[in-house]
């Protein structure tokens, strides 16, 4: 009698790292278009329509990685270049719109929740990356919880900005 022939464990610790990633890059893209919905000075409902397309680019990666591993059943090689483009884009429109004085309260909460958020991504992030058998899926990883931690830093420095500037916090 033969036995059934599982899967090796780079593979599926892979693609369970994958799906993870998948929802996670998807609740960040509803929490911040939604932020973004319900966001009424100008700045912050720029910044949150940012965070949801790069979570959303993020997903996409993520899905492509995951068709390549499907098809060949390994990790494919990473580049970094569409992940810099994207941090200099973000970061060149982040000081463009920079602008706002006044930011609602219930945007300030949501923004103070997008930094929990940032933070569990870069850190789970980490973790994958960690516990990655493969130089690629390492990489890749390593790249993801570096962006998560530049959205954190961004959305850090606009609060931080407000209040060291004494800019006051409307009421929603």
């Amino acid at each position: 009698m033969t036995k059934a022939v599982k899967p090796g464990p780079k593979k599926v610790s892979a693609v369970s790292a994958i799906t993870r990633a998948l929802r996670f890059e998807k609740t960040g893209m509803r929490y911040f278009s939604l932020s973004a919905e319900k966001a009424t000075d100008g700045f912050a409902k720029k910044v949150f329509a940012l965070l949801a397309d790069m979570e959303q680019r993020h997903f996409e990666d993520i899905q492509a990685i995951a068709r390549k591993l499907e098809e060949n059943g390994k990790f494919p090689a990473v580049s970094t270049t569409s992940s810099e483009g994207r941090m200099r884009l973000f970061k060149r429109e982040y000081s463009r719109i920079k602008t706002e004085e006044v930011i609602s309260g219930d945007a300030a909460v949501a923004m103070r929740k997008a930094l929990g958020f940032e933070a569990l991504g870069r850190e789970m992030y980490t973790r994958m990356s960690g516990n990655a058998t493969n130089r690629q899926e390492k990489t890749f990883f390593r790249i993801l919880a570096s962006e998560e931690q530049k959205h954190f830093d961004i959305i850090y420095e606009y609060l931080d900005f407000l209040e060291s500037t004494g800019l006051r916090m409307q009421d929603g």
